[in-house]
């Protein structure tokens, strides 16, 4: 595996053997999974088919931004799908998960040296087994004999090659490779991935005891303090609510002096998604401390209400605000982000009613899918797209873009020729229409 890691990665962490990396350690993982006696779970496949995809964007885009979170998410999938098949993980939270994979991370570094103790300790526990058959005395005197090889190599390997012409220059031409900077590069990246899979393998099988305990019902909290905390804002939610539906939905209402629409839409924007990234936990904290409570059922979906209204007056913002100023990467980027945030309150709603709704597994399949859409969907493309159609100037700017929008950037050429003397940033780079995206 360490050796196929370092074929796949080695000098090319986005190219085209990027998914063969991705299922050499799906293959890898379930020969493991066969080796301790364990079977693949029905959600794995999922996980499976969620890095598989990922691992096929990040070979056919450009957009750093995009391989890099199509990375993270391999990464952290990877380490769900190691956990989910080895423990009973049926009321595992999200700060289970989080600490369980955390807690593999680190202590696997306890297991570092293993590749070289472990022979030691085999043949040392084979010295003290008698009459268990011969074969498995061979590993310690095989040590032996190239321990006591290797000296004598160094009196007779001279004496051989000074004694025969030929034999030297034989001994010359197979042993004359240069050691250079890609050779040490690649035994060290083989010896550290061999290292490091080894000890995690190592730690996967010492499986955590404090894993195995089940995450207990601590729904025994008092729910006048979450009805409380709930009735108070919803006193101010209500009010805010209100008056995104009078003045931003429906138009109506007088705006204070010197504003204007763009600026009220652009304003406030960040501070409404950090208020419902707030009312999202605020949901699911009160959800898991308190005991049941109808009335605290009815306060919490009144607050996910509020939350929606929330969540469309920052869309409707940011898409007033691309109505005036285009599209950049990030605006796109957060419009994916309130659409997760919007399933996540959803699968909140329905977690309020039904107890035994898998949240953590609903929202993995959500950020999982909606990031795979967002991914394939070539935001660079529809962004240069846009912006290029709304510019009406002799001077067209496409900046921090990837090498994905050129096709679009060389279409619009042909239909607009004063985009001739055009300029693009593009992954960093300056280009000009005439000579450098025309290559």
């Amino acid at each position: 595996y360490a050796v196929f890691f370092t074929f796949c990665l080695y000098k090319n962490p986005m190219g085209i053997t990027f998914p063969l990396f991705t299922t050499a350690t799906v293959v890898v993982y379930c020969m493991f999974l066969k080796a301790v006696g364990e079977k693949l779970k029905t959600f794995s496949f999922s996980l499976i088919g969620f890095i598989e995809l990922l691992g096929i964007n990040v070979c056919i885009t450009t957009s750093p931004v995009l391989i890099t979170f199509d990375k993270i998410f391999i990464f952290a999938f990877f380490f769900v799908l190691f956990l989910y098949n080895l423990y009973d993980n049926k009321t595992w939270d999200a700060s289970r998960y989080f600490l369980a994979i955390t807690s593999t991370i680190a202590t696997s570094i306890a297991y570092v040296l293993d590749p070289i103790l472990d022979p030691i300790r085999i043949s040392k526990n084979n010295e003290k087994k008698e009459n268990k058959g011969k074969g498995k005395q061979v590993f310690p005197y095989v040590l032996l004999g190239l321990a006591i090889s290797v000296p004598l190599l160094c009196v007779v390997l001279p004496l051989l090659l000074s004694s025969d012409i030929v034999f030297m220059e034989t001994f010359r031409k197979i042993f004359s490779f240069r050691i250079d900077e890609d050779f040490s590069g690649v035994v060290f990246t083989t010896l550290l991935i061999f290292f490091v899979g080894y000890a995690l393998i190592k730690r996967l099988c010492a499986r955590a005891d404090w894993l195995k305990v089940p995450v207990r019902d601590k729904r025994n909290g008092n729910p006048v303090v979450s009805i409380t905390i709930s009735s108070v804002l919803l006193v101010f939610y209500g009010l805010y609510s209100a008056i995104q539906i009078i003045y931003l939905f429906l138009g109506f209402g007088t705006l204070p002096d010197g504003y204007t629409y763009a600026d009220y839409a652009h304003e406030g924007f960040f501070q409404l998604v950090f208020v419902c990234l707030i009312n999202l936990i605020l949901v699911l904290v009160c959800r898991k401390y308190s005991k049941d409570s109808k009335a605290l059922k009815v306060m919490l979906t009144l607050i996910c209400v509020c939350t929606f209204i929330m969540l469309f007056s920052s869309a409707y913002r940011m898409i007033l605000y691309i109505g005036v100023y285009g599209l950049t990467f990030l605006r796109v980027y957060v419009l994916w982000a309130l659409t997760v945030i919007a399933l996540a309150m959803t699968g909140t709603v329905i977690l309020i009613y039904m107890e035994k709704m898998p949240f953590v597994k609903y929202s993995m399949a959500v950020i999982a899918v909606t990031w795979i859409i967002f991914s394939f969907s070539r935001p660079d493309t529809y962004i240069a797209e846009y912006n290029l159609s709304i510019h009406t100037g002799q001077q067209y700017v496409v900046e921090d873009l990837s090498d994905d929008a050129i096709p679009v950037i060389v279409r619009h050429r042909n239909d607009l020729p004063e985009m001739e003397d055009s300029i693009f940033i593009l992954n960093n780079h300056t280009y000009s229409m005439e000579d450098d995206i025309r290559k």
